[in-house]
């Protein structure tokens, strides 16, 4: 598991530099990807890989937001890159590679999956946005 978080937040760091986030906030960009990887890593077994993906994708989001203000700038620096290693791209592949087997249910079974994972991202990062629009508008605790 330490592995895999540690991978996940150099993966993210240099994902954050060919996008060219800005250089100061390369290792806060990997500190997000990691915490994002980690909290999927510990709920999977518990919640399966939808749920535990949706988890680790309201806490990179959540994440995002706080280091957006504490840094005064725009939280997309910090959540496009963090959000990466929660991206469904292997069982996309998985599904492209079934249906050139022939083996069309299995195929759809892992299409169906990447459509869940990535509309729990979007609903995660909806959720977490919509949250801080309301705390902005209320301007609650300095947000």
């Amino acid at each position: 598991m330490i592995f895999q978080v540690l991978a996940a937040f150099l993966g993210t760091a240099a994902f954050s530099a060919v996008i060219e986030a800005p250089k100061k906030y390369l290792s806060y960009c990997g500190f997000i990807g990691a915490v994002g990887w980690l909290v999927y890593l510990i709920n999977t077994e518990s919640f399966g890989n939808v749920m535990a993906n949706f988890l680790g994708s309201m806490a990179v989001s959540l994440i995002s937001h706080i280091f957006a203000r504490f840094f005064r700038v725009p939280v997309t620096i910090f959540l496009i890159p963090g959000i990466l290693p929660l991206v469904p791209g292997a069982y996309l592949y998985k599904a492209v590679y079934q249906y050139f087997l022939g083996t069309n249910e299995i195929a759809s079974w892992y299409l169906l999956l990447t459509i869940q994972i990535a509309g729990g991202t979007a609903l995660a990062i909806f959720i977490m946005d919509s949250i801080f629009e309301v705390l902005k508008k209320k301007n609650v605790s300095g947000v």
